[in-house]
């Protein structure tokens, strides 16, 4: 049996494909819990309310995704939310399924950028 690190990128890339689409489903259901959450709250203003437990969720997200993907972290992030913010509810529930668009927006360039972030401090504590 070969070792995950002596596969071939290709055998690499349809692995990560994989686990980032199933991730992507469970990212789907988490950030669609957490908005019904916020506006469960009645915040005074509750799509920012919305945006800041999203950008929150995806600090831990990114410390999940720099975690066990050490290849391609900001792009496996990016599929990610893709999947789970885009492709996951418009097949599970249509257009209605979707994000408003701020917040979709937010979420969806929140992520990738939380990813890279952790992973630039986890590589500088790494260092010391």
């Amino acid at each position: 049996m070969t070792k995950a690190t002596n596969l071939p990128t290709s055998q690499k890339l349809i692995k990560h494909l994989l686990l980032w689409t199933v991730f992507g489903y469970c990212y789907q259901s988490a950030i669609s819990l957490l908005v019904k959450m916020a506006i469960d709250a009645q915040p005074e203003y509750p799509l920012i309310t919305a945006l800041i437990y999203g950008v929150g969720f995806n600090v831990l997200a990114a410390h999940l995704i720099t975690k066990y993907d050490k290849h391609w972290p900001v792009i496996g992030s990016v599929f990610i939310g893709c999947i789970g913010l885009l492709v996951v509810p418009f097949l599970l529930f249509g257009e209605s399924g979707l994000l408003i668009m701020p917040l979709l927006v937010g979420i969806l360039f929140s992520l990738p950028l939380c990813s890279y972030i952790v992973g630039l401090i986890k590589l500088k504590l790494s260092k010391n």
